[in-house]
């Protein structure tokens, strides 16, 4: 596992006081399972040159921050006392021709484009050129789309779909403001198709000039979005500004100290076993399983093994083409499953392994 961490002088973020308040602006923060992928998904992230590859069944998560009415999210940050963290069992995905590791302003038709709907970044809201991230539920216009007709899973542990009929994307019109990177560099590189596992910081901030609230009457800020298919997991700090001039509030997400306060929220786990204190809008994900397929390319037959943990016999596979057609398919009880591919014809193909539930896939090129 990749672990980057920071450690340079963190300047004072604002002028603003920090103090408590009566009543604490934070209600907590909220994870939405945005979207799970499918082959369909897969196949397009392979063919656009992903090097860390978008798995089947790999789950966007989207973190908000829900504040009480005229309350802003001011930044995320990261100190010596309190180091923010964001982290997955795997690694993080993001759509190798137009993903960003922090929000930038992406246009509407660009975000329309392969998989940028579901990269992994971190935000104040913003998500696109003129829209904001809310909760699906909280959607009212329905879907920009998807060019590529991609996108396009129902899978009910999801909720609503985010293209196609009956939609919501999550996106609603507002003016989002570029965040500022203080302190942080080539750490953010962890969440643009790099090998890691873990951003974290203890001397920076992802920060808005003026805070940033949500477009809805509930004013959830959206503070991120992180697509992986492996475990997911937060540690955040977080300054917001309250309704009194010149007033924040520091809520730090353990051993807090003076003024400082804290909530169980901004610490997640999306592993049963490792949540605590956080409200999900959906149920938990699924792991992925670990296999090898090889050799890769191959002419004639290839193999699939079982690796790590999941060692155990009976699952299922199959083999689909770029156009979702599926050309060969099995059951296998062995660790060491060798399958004949002799009658493919050459080009790209997807493996898919189904065991106890848990899905994942492959990447295979037939000479």
């Amino acid at each position: 596992m990749k672990k980057i961490v920071l450690s340079i002088s963190f300047l004072a973020l604002s002028g603003f006081l920090t103090k408590a308040t009566a009543q604490a602006g934070l209600e907590g923060i909220v994870v939405e399972k945005f979207y799970i992928s499918d082959a369909a998904d897969s196949i397009d992230a392979a063919n656009n040159g992903a090097v860390y590859p978008l798995y089947v069944g790999s789950t966007t998560y989207r973190v908000y921050a829900n504040l009480l009415p005229g309350y802003k999210c001011l930044n995320l940050f990261g100190s010596v006392d309190h180091p923010m963290e964001i982290e997955t069992s795997t690694a993080f995905y993001n759509d190798p021709n137009y993903g960003f590791k922090v929000y930038l302003g992406t246009s509407l038709n660009n975000t329309k484009k392969n998989t940028t709907l579901i990269d992994s970044y971190i935000s104040m809201g913003g998500v696109a050129y003129g829209l904001m991230g809310v909760l699906k539920s909280e959607d009212t216009d329905g879907s920009i789309g998807n060019l590529q007709g991609i996108l396009a899973n129902t899978d009910a542990q999801m909720g609503l779909p985010i293209t196609g009929a009956n939609s919501q994307d999550g996106l609603m019109p507002g003016a989002p403001i570029l965040p500022n990177i203080l302190g942080i560099s080539n750490e953010l590189d962890i969440f643009d198709q790099t090998v890691g596992s873990t951003f974290t910081t203890t001397n920076g901030a992802i920060a808005t000039l003026g805070g940033m609230e949500g477009v809805t009457a509930s004013n959830h800020v959206l503070l991120g979005q992180f697509t992986t298919n492996g475990d997911f997991r937060f540690k955040l700090n977080l300054q917001i500004l309250t309704t009194t001039p010149g007033v924040s509030e520091v809520y730090v997400a353990d051993a807090p100290t003076g003024t400082e306060l804290t909530d169980t929220s901004l610490i997640y786990n999306s592993n049963p076993n490792g949540g605590v204190g956080i409200e999900e809008t959906v149920a938990q994900a699924a792991l992925s399983i670990d296999y090898q397929v090889y050799p890769n390319p191959t002419s004639e037959t290839f193999a699939i093994r079982q690796q790590g943990n999941m060692t155990h016999s009976n699952y299922d596979y199959s083999v689909t083409d770029l156009s979702g057609k599926t050309v060969l398919a099995g059951h296998s009880n062995s660790q060491v499953t060798n399958v004949d591919a002799t009658a493919l014809q050459t080009g790209i193909y997807l493996v898919t392994m189904t065991q106890d539930g848990i899905v994942s896939t492959s990447k295979l090129i037939k000479n």
